[in-house]
């Protein structure tokens, strides 16, 4: 086919357009598609932070001299924006009894950063190498017809067909065209959750540099209510509430900020910028290719990748396709090393022993007398919302004696949870 491209990526968020640059810097062919008009209007709610965690996603990262240096493997990209430290995490009950994260010495464990400037400059990277960068465009539709795939898009003039010998699919966590391809067949969706980050300046009582979760049925929420640092300015902070389709994050945020134990936070608080998204939770790719075709990144996985992940699985994918076009194993050698690097692909992940039911199985007051067991003390400073639970559940069941003495009931219900998995408690 003369129209024939070696690649074609669809969407151009950090692991779209990482592998997209990789890929033209191999001498391949690419065109990349993103259905955002540009990367200065961003209104998806999103995660933009660095987390420093050494071996967090089997990496360790480091940022120096404008760039983001991925350690072990081997490449780097380019940085150059605002970065704020976050440097306390702390876990509210809603007595606010507090369990503290932090490394000794205030190290950061997390550095907050701008996603758009990041995407800006990686685009612009992938023009001047001479990827055919398509905004406003969509992928509708597409098959793979064994020696290549067609790809349908539509953009706000015009559909037509491209044919591409490979497809990486880049498209966030609601995993459409990945579905459309067959790979969402086997995956289970556990939820669909709505989310808003409000930005505010005015709130009181926050130590900068923090962030701070909030438990409890007290917050109107099921999901904690997340208050941490912004780019917006020194006095800034978003605030991120997760809903659902029945109980919306609006009504959260309007109870949480007029009806909570926080209210008198937000007395003089004002609104500066708000963004949102609906992320479907689906469980993650274990094999994430068929054919021609690649998932890749939040698409493939549970929830999501955060950036660093996503930046490596553009890499990595990017290698996948030149392997592949020279008749290797390239997308088996992928999932090797995507099996190896996110903790989602683990089956004891799905334990909710890790922490991932408080709410609702816990009452306020449960949740108060086990935050309280802990506090005083002063636990590892990690970002990770995997290894932060198994350190918060670790530090409580030191107590365990005293709970099945003091609390039956509660001693009852850490034993059960202990033999749940994540699927059972969104069943229950």
């Amino acid at each position: 086919m003369n129209n024939m491209i070696d690649l074609l990526v669809i969407g151009a968020g950090p692991a779209g357009l990482m592998t997209a640059k990789t890929a033209a810097e191999a001498g391949l062919k690419v065109i990349l598609i993103e259905k955002n008009k540009s990367f200065t209007q961003l209104r998806r709610a999103c995660s933009a932070q660095f987390i420093l965690d050494d071996g967090y996603e089997n990496e360790f990262i480091k940022i120096a001299d404008g760039k983001i240096l991925f350690t072990k493997n081997k490449f780097e990209v380019k940085y150059s924006g605002a970065l704020v430290d976050v440097t306390n995490k702390y876990y509210h009950s809603p007595k606010d009894h507090i369990i503290h994260f932090a490394h000794p010495g205030q190290r950061a464990f997390a550095l907050k950063f701008d996603k758009r400037k990041l995407l800006d400059d990686l685009c612009k990277e992938c023009e001047a190498l001479g990827v055919d960068v398509r905004l406003s465009t969509l992928a509708s539709g597409g098959s793979d017809r064994g020696d290549h795939v067609s790809i349908n898009l539509k953009n706000e003039n015009n559909v037509y067909t491209v044919n591409a010998k490979k497809v990486v699919i880049a498209e966030g966590a609601n995993a459409h065209v990945t579905g459309i391809f067959g790979l969402n067949k086997n995956r289970t969706l556990f939820a669909t959750a709505h989310v808003l980050k409000y930005i505010l300046e005015g709130i009181s009582g926050i130590e900068p540099n923090s962030w701070n979760l909030f438990y409890g049925k007290a917050y109107h929420s099921n999901s904690p209510v997340i208050i941490g640092p912004s780019l917006y300015g020194d006095k800034t902070f978003e605030l991120t509430i997760s809903g659902s389709e029945t109980l919306r994050p609006e009504s959260i945020y309007e109870n949480v900020t007029k009806n909570s134990p926080l209210k008198n936070l937000f007395a003089n608080a004002n609104l500066i910028d708000k963004q949102g998204c609906a992320v479907k939770a689906f469980s993650s790719l274990k094999v994430p290719y068929s054919g021609n075709v690649i998932t890749i990144g939040d698409s493939a996985a549970f929830v999501e990748v955060e950036v660093q992940g996503a930046l490596m699985c553009g890499y990595h994918a990017a290698n996948a396709i030149h392997e592949e076009l020279q008749g290797k194993n390239g997308f088996e050698q992928y999932t090797c090393w995507w099996k190896e690097s996110f903790e989602f692909n683990r089956d004891d992940y799905l334990l909710v022993s890790q922490g991932y039911a408080l709410v609702p199985t816990y009452s306020d007051d449960e949740i108060d007398y086990l935050f309280s067991l802990v506090e005083g003390r002063t636990l590892e400073g990690t970002y990770s919302q995997y290894k932060t639970p198994k350190l918060m559940w670790d530090s409580i069941l030191l107590n365990k004696e005293q709970i099945q003495r003091e609390r039956p009931l509660i001693y009852e219900k850490i034993e059960k949870m202990n033999t749940m998995t994540l699927t059972a408690t969104f069943n229950s």
